[in-house]
């Protein structure tokens, strides 16, 4: 990625220790996926150090603090991330969290393909759905150079045919829609106007229809779009409609603003969502994939993983 503008953003406004950012997600893993890093973290004996490649907030950091500390083991834990992530400052208003978080060292604006650390030094690198945004040979190189004899490196990386990658590929198509295959932020903005000119000249007429006309011609763009949309992925409409919905229903002076703010908030989530579908590997990818590892010589095995009886990424294993 030439630019982390888009992810600075997300990381730095984000009360998330991921990007899935919802729900009791947004806390760090669960469940089954957090078993399998508890697989990896298993391996490792007293002292161990840990580092996280592509850490966003910090969620398998965090979990690799939790886990040495439920089992006494004293990992030094670390968090790299290309982007200006500030874990930190994201979680100042919740103290439990930030509590792990003062535990790990963070490097950020640090790639992968860059990583501050001497060779032979580190037990575990870990990644999820992040190292796969980097070089991928020379990031995997990096990887590999800083862990010690028989280290390991695991990564769970994005899978083109996941429900994940699907989601999100849906969701490029119905943002991009919105954001510049047609006029709706444009109408929206013309009818915020209509409606700051209705609140200081109520008495004139040509006001109200302008207004009236502005409303109708938003109301048909977004029909348009919603003709477009399957119905696996109607959320997507629905979250920009909403958005939109409540600057108009609960108008005020600052509406227009707001409207532009949310505007700049989906183009950079669309730019996320095209970094994601271009880091995602296909079976034909892997394929080649794994030809790139075997020619390197490294140990390695690489598979498809479920999580929940879903498809949810590639799991890849490399021991030094």
């Amino acid at each position: 990625m030439s630019s982390t503008a888009h992810w600075d953003n997300y990381w730095q406004s984000s009360s998330s220790l991921n990007s899935f950012g919802e729900g009791e997600a947004a806390k760090g893993y669960e469940g089954e996926l957090l078993a399998v890093w508890h697989s990896c973290f298993k391996q490792l004996s007293e002292n161990a150090t840990v580092v996280d490649v592509g850490t966003g907030n910090g969620a398998i950091a965090v979990a690799a603090r939790k886990y040495s500390d439920s089992q006494q083991l004293n990992f030094s834990v670390y968090g790299t991330d290309a982007a200006n992530i500030e874990p930190l400052q994201a979680f100042a208003n919740n103290p439990e969290i930030a509590g792990l978080l003062r535990t790990i060292t963070f490097y950020p604006q640090c790639k992968t393909e860059q990583l501050p650390f001497a060779d032979g030094t580190v037990d575990l690198v870990t990644s999820q759905f992040a190292f796969e945004y980097a070089e991928r040979a020379a990031a995997l190189q990096e990887c590999i150079r800083v862990l010690k004899p028989a280290g390991h490196f695991t990564a769970i990386m994005h899978h083109a045919e996941s429900e994940i990658a699907r989601d999100s590929a849906a969701g490029l198509r119905i943002l991009t829609a919105f954001l510049s295959e047609t006029a709706f932020f444009q109408r929206a903005r013309l009818l915020l106007t209509c409606m700051a000119e209705q609140t200081q000249r109520p008495d004139k007429p040509e006001i109200v229809q302008r207004t009236q006309q502005a409303n109708q011609q938003l109301l048909q763009i977004s029909q348009q779009i919603k003709l477009e949309v399957p119905a696996a992925y109607s959320h997507w409409y629905n979250d920009v409609m909403a958005r939109v919905a409540k600057l108009i229903i609960s108008f005020s002076a600052a509406s227009i603003v707001k409207l532009e703010a949310e505007q700049q908030g989906l183009t950079l989530y669309c730019q996320r969502l095209s970094d994601q579908q271009q880091a995602s590997m296909s079976a034909e990818g892997a394929a080649v994939f794994r030809q790139q590892l075997t020619a390197a010589g490294y140990s390695y095995k690489l598979s498809e993983l479920n999580i929940e009886n879903q498809l949810f990424g590639w799991l890849l294993k490399i021991q030094k």
